[in-house]
């Protein structure tokens, strides 16, 4: 039974002087992802997170202080594990480990609403999805899945989570039509302004909107007590305080990625915009920590589901890299623009036959260190598909003009997006007259050369690229993504995931590309 669930057991659990400040244990993840083992880089593992959550439910039970578990999102896509009973495993994954409330992050609703609606009912979910700023739940069929906040009942004292989604429009895509994320900010503050007439003594805003916006969100409220935040995959140590519009000094937390960290808060609620934090610590999970047995079996079974689904050996060596397959490590980004971020857009450039191949790094899942490659590497470094049962996203030729793609690069050089983008077909002339690989960060787009010549405004050149860049473009700006690029296809037979198998065979061991 789940605490925090009915005001009876808090009483049960020995709070029962309505004149004392009530203490609560807030235990905290997010960014979970779904690995269910941890990751490659020695971190996490959920048979050892459990492990050490029902530890600390245990402790404070002893000493009578009831707790929630509160996850902060992006619990589903991101590890190979979501392909276990299609994601269903993921939100079973949630009521094992004990979560009470966590809220939708941008992964969770990736292949659309209406998946996740049915992820929900066949996963028989009891933890809590929250999410304020959702709109569209009705037509999604997720009316009553996905309320905006729960109260609980602290002897007396009314605690409220509410639920806020980043809304950025690169992630927005797999709802439209039907649904939409609204302003979290001006969400919060309409969530904050409805708490205080509701009389809530505690307010708890479990966002996945980032650090900087759970900022911005505390400067501009008044009566959010708490922000337990996800999505930037940030590992705080300690509360960060930030001041709020009357002068509070207000804590946010955040514990990292994929089942790595877990952080532990004691705060003495005192009502009424009156609280103390007693205790914090945040505990490092690592692999080779003691494992909950029945954690253990159950991703055990999923790991058998994963191979059932590839229909594949998991561990099937398919070639060997003397590079690192670049890729994010222990749930941070890594070096962007790498010698493996230059085959993938030579990958692509050839598969579909043009003349130019874009990759995009903030694409990579985790990194792979050099070595033997297996099958199961492969899928977990680019872990991307758009229904069940593709072979991974597949690749989209299109035809740009010259003026526009040039506008594209010089827009490169001055942003963090040129950072994270691979283009293989373009190269500059060095001070020795030698062709080099352009690079958008240094060169300019004037010094650009494709088949020998500067780029020509008027001439139209063919480019080659993950179709979930123009597939999302499309949904989000309609005919706007037509006008830039032109005669679309998407090469349905061209899939990532075969194409990178058939490449990585093919030119082990994997190097540096020196052209």
């Amino acid at each position: 039974m789940k605490v925090l669930q009915t005001a009876a057991l808090f009483l049960a659990l020995g709070i029962s002087n309505s004149l004392l400040a009530k203490p609560l244990h807030i235990i905290h993840t997010n960014d979970l992802h779904s690995y269910f083992q941890g990751t490659r880089g020695g971190i996490g593992g959920y048979a050892q997170l459990k492990k050490v959550i029902d530890e600390l439910r245990a402790d404070s039970k002893a000493k009578g202080i009831p707790s929630i578990y509160l996850d902060g999102g992006d619990f589903g896509e991101g590890s190979s594990f979501y392909f276990s009973n299609q994601g269903v495993d993921s939100l079973r994954a949630l009521d094992m480990l004990g979560v009470d409330v966590t809220v939708l992050g941008n992964h969770d609703f990736i292949l659309g609403g209406k998946e996740l609606r049915n992820q929900i009912r066949d996963a028989e979910l009891k933890a809590k999805i929250l999410s304020a700023n959702l709109k569209g739940k009705r037509w999604m069929g997720l009316s009553g899945l996905m309320p905006d906040y729960m109260d609980y009942n602290l002897d007396g004292m009314k605690v409220r989570v509410f639920g806020l989604t980043t809304n950025e429009i690169h992630y927005m895509y797999p709802i439209r039509p039907l649904g939409w994320i609204a302003d979290p900010h001006k969400t919060g503050v309409k969530q904050a302004n409805k708490a205080i007439k509701d009389g809530v003594d505690y307010l708890i805003g479990l966002t996945h909107i980032g650090l900087e916006q759970d900022r911005k969100l505390v400067k501009n409220t008044r009566t959010i007590d708490l922000i337990v935040g996800g999505h930037s995959h940030i590992r705080l140590e300690k509360p960060e305080h930030v001041k709020n519009l009357s002068g509070r000094q207000i804590p946010i937390i955040q514990a990292g990625a994929h089942s790595g960290y877990v952080g532990s808060m004691i705060v003495d609620i005192k009502g009424k915009g009156q609280a103390e934090i007693l205790d914090y610590k945040m505990i490092d999970i690592f692999k080779d920590m003691p494992q909950d047995e029945e954690m253990r079996n159950f991703v055990g079974t999923a790991y058998i589901n994963r191979e059932q689904y590839f229909g594949r050996n998991w561990d099937e060596v398919i070639g060997f890299s003397d590079i690192t397959l670049s890729g994010n490590y222990n749930g941070q980004d890594t070096q962007t623009r790498t010698c493996w971020s230059r085959h993938i857009a030579r990958l692509t450039r050839e598969a579909a036959k043009t003349e130019l191949g874009l990759q995009f790094d903030v694409f990579q899942g985790e990194q792979i260190p050099a070595g033997p490659i297996t099958f199961g590497d492969m899928v977990d470094n680019f872990p991307h598909f758009r229904r069940w049962g593709d072979q991974g996203w597949n690749v989209a030729r299109a035809r740009i003009s010259g003026f526009v793609l040039k506008q594209i690069l010089n827009a490169f050089a001055g942003s963090e997006v040129g950072l994270q983008v691979m283009i293989d077909g373009i190269k500059v002339q060095d001070k020795t007259g030698h062709e080099v690989p352009y690079d958008p960060t240094v060169h300019t787009a004037e010094a650009a050369i494709i088949n020998g010549e500067q780029i020509r405004n008027l001439r139209y050149y063919s480019i080659a690229l993950p179709s979930e860049v123009p597939y999302g473009m499309e949904k989000l700006l309609n005919i706007f993504g037509r006008v830039i690029l032109h005669r679309l296809d998407y090469l349905e037979t061209k899939n990532y995931w075969p194409l990178l198998e058939e490449y990585i065979q093919k030119n082990s061991p994997l190097r540096c590309l020196n052209d």
